[in-house]
């Protein structure tokens, strides 16, 4: 199933509704508001995770999880939103330039390495130099 992207308050509301019946407390969903129950529990129906009913006046009177908001929970446990396509080329951009980076950063590393590699044989040739010509 493909991901939408979820708000915050539309996770949990999704969430309680997967380990509760088909009644609504005013307690069962902790702190949120009536106008964010109303929003992200709309957004839920038209995905078609949830049926919800209302009293007049857009409070939430009674919700249910379906079929298919169950399904989403199981293949997406955690609810992570889907990332956009321009958001992964510049993720992929960003990972292959830190790439780069090391790389580079390697190099350099390697070089001073071999620079003083290099600077050790001088110096010991010219210790037994000076050992051996006295």
């Amino acid at each position: 199933m493909e991901k939408v992207y979820l708000s915050e308050v539309e996770k949990i509301i999704l969430k309680t509704l997967s380990t509760s019946q088909y009644s609504c407390d005013d307690d069962m969903f902790g702190d949120l508001s009536r106008e964010e129950l109303y929003v992200g529990s709309k957004k839920l129906k038209e995905y078609g995770f949830i049926v919800a009913h209302y009293f007049e006046g857009g409070i939430l009177f009674a919700a249910k999880i379906l079929d298919k908001g169950l399904v989403y929970l199981k293949e997406n446990l955690t609810l992570e939103n889907p990332i956009e396509e321009n958001d992964l080329k510049r993720l992929q951009k960003e990972e292959m330039e830190y790439k780069r980076r090391i790389r580079r950063q390697e190099d350099v590393i390697r070089h001073w390495k071999l620079l003083n590699i290099g600077v050790a044989v001088i110096g010991f040739i010219g210790w037994l130099l000076f050992v051996f010509n006295r």
